[in-house]
């Protein structure tokens, strides 16, 4: 039978008043207070346990993530950095690091990192991915499509990924490869918020496509997820009077309006096609 929280938080304490393993036990509190969303006592505790062991990759890792969530991604860093080093056979340490160079926008890092995290660990999917993002962000599209894809032979279920591969092949000037891959995701994941999202990419596509009638079919089954998404109510619009159908397209803006009477796009085309 495994221990819940407050079986550890009760232990730890029990250590802490017999002078017992007191590096291990101010880290279970900080590892307790931290999926409690209590991250000053979380930040505390991990002091307590560096104070007893300068030296605890354990206790540097969470007060890493602690600083992370806090927003503190200097101090993140520097912590997971030391870790790393005490650790550095780790492969999840070097994740965490890459995830934190990501979030201050050092990409060049992040890449670094995320390179170390899958040579550590090959069937990595998360590092894969997120190192596809770093480069997709880079604009090097066709690095992060590879990633991409090396993500999905790892996790075929992973829909994000197949929803930033299509991405990257609309920015490659791929259209047809691109709603390839989207409507794969939306026949195999119907339910999912990606396949939604998957809908409205392919629309956007065919409306570049000058293929107004397929764009106005998926912009319809994608309002079934985004009912009150005003981009998409406006997209449908445009394909419905490029349908010749100034009835609906009206009616799709007026739900805008009523959504936000401020939107001055909505409401120029709006008097632009009641007055035709």
């Amino acid at each position: 039978m495994g221990y819940t929280t407050a079986d550890i938080v009760k232990k730890a304490n029990a250590f802490l008043r017999q002078g017992k393993n007191l590096v291990n036990a101010e880290i279970a509190l900080g590892i307790a207070s931290f999926e409690n969303g209590d991250i000053e006592t979380a930040i505390k505790h991990y002091e307590k346990a560096l104070k007893h062991s300068r030296d605890s990759a354990e206790a540097h890792a969470g007060m890493g993530i602690t600083q992370a969530r806090a927003g503190n991604l200097d101090q993140a860093i520097e912590h997971l950095q030391r870790a790393y080093q005490l650790s550095p056979e780790c492969g999840l340490l070097a994740n965490w690091l890459a995830d934190a160079w990501f979030d201050k926008g050092d990409l060049d890092r992040a890449i670094e990192y995320y390179s170390e995290a899958i040579r550590k660990n090959a069937s990595d999917s998360n590092a894969h991915n997120d190192m596809a993002d770093a480069y997709r962000l880079k604009g090097d599209y066709s690095k992060a499509a590879e990633l991409y894809r090396r993500t999905l032979k790892i996790d075929p279920l992973d829909t994000n990924a197949m929803l930033e591969l299509a991405q990257c092949q609309t920015q490659m000037n791929q259209p047809e490869e691109a709603l390839q891959t989207l409507e794969s995701l939306i026949k195999n994941f119907p339910s999912s918020r990606d396949s939604a999202t998957a809908m409205v990419v392919c629309a956007t596509i065919l409306i570049e496509k000058s293929d107004f009638n397929n764009a106005s079919a998926w912009l319809e089954r994608s309002r079934e997820f985004f009912p009150f998404n005003r981009p998409v109510l406006f997209q449908s619009a445009v394909c419905a009077l490029k349908q010749g159908k100034p009835d609906k397209c009206c009616e799709h803006l007026k739900r805008i309006l009523e959504l936000d009477p401020s939107d001055s796009r909505a409401a120029a085309l709006l008097k632009k096609v009641a007055a035709a």
